[in-house]
């Protein structure tokens, strides 16, 4: 079974939280503030223990259905960044009846292929990038993480080669193969930053024509909102949720 992280209260209902791409603890700053739950990180394919494997989603999503099955609940919630909310957005579409509520955060979900194939070909220098432990600690003090966490980012960012980044971006969900979100019913938010792409507000936007999912711009926010406008997000997320679940 894929490996996972667990945080809050292992007792109370359980949130799955789906990290951005190569990016373990996406959720740093939310492990306290939904402290109140029982928080499950899996290592998503290209991160942590699986940092060394190349995104699949047929595959994850497998991986993942068996690890919330494993788990014994009715009906859990899910949150997923990036990479993570695209993920969060297929397994919402298949199988609605395993949440009560679900966040998408910058869920890239209209890929331009002119714009896939730039991010294709800055693979194998993202990935050298990746393994200058220089860079990957300034990263991890960037965005917020414990010393822990930036020794564990610095580590397994080793193992990224140019085919696992390169995974992230070939693979990006396509909403408009996905009929069948259209007739989801569980509660959804979609949340992006005002300081975002044009691709992804107009992912949000179509993300928003599911009446059950609100959309929401935070203000002075870009892709990284969760580690670094946490001061923003979290008072969304608490009230969304204490809403839902």
């Amino acid at each position: 079974m894929i490996q996972y992280d667990e945080y809050g209260d292992p007792g109370q209902k359980t949130i799955l939280l789906l990290h951005g791409a190569g990016a373990l603890d996406t959720f740093c700053h939310q492990y306290e503030a939904l402290g109140n739950y029982h928080l499950v990180v899996p290592h998503l394919h290209g991160a942590g223990a699986s940092a060394g494997r190349e995104y699949d989603p047929a595959q994850m999503q497998q991986e993942l259905l068996e690890l919330i099955g494993s788990m014994g609940q009715d009906k859990i919630g899910i949150i997923g960044h990036s990479l993570g909310a695209q993920i969060a957005v297929a397994l919402v579409s298949a199988h609605p009846e395993l949440f009560s509520f679900a966040v998408f955060l910058s869920a890239w979900v209209n890929p331009v292929q002119k714009t896939v194939k730039q991010y294709e070909k800055l693979a194998g220098v993202s990935a050298k990038l990746l393994h200058l432990k220089c860079l990957t600690r300034l990263q991890g003090k960037y965005w917020g993480y414990t010393d822990e966490q930036t020794a564990k980012l610095t580590a397994y960012a080793q193992a990224i080669t140019p085919q696992v980044y390169r995974s992230f971006f070939i693979h990006t969900l396509e909403l408009k193969n996905i009929p069948s979100y259209y007739t989801v019913t569980v509660p959804m938010l979609a949340v992006c930053g005002d300081k975002e792409v044009r691709d992804m507000k107009t992912s949000l936007e179509m993300l928003g024509k599911n009446p059950h999912c609100m959309i929401r711009q935070l203000s002075d926010a870009n892709h990284d909102f969760p580690m670094r406008n946490a001061d923003k997000l979290n008072p969304v997320l608490e009230d969304f949720i204490n809403h839902h679940f």
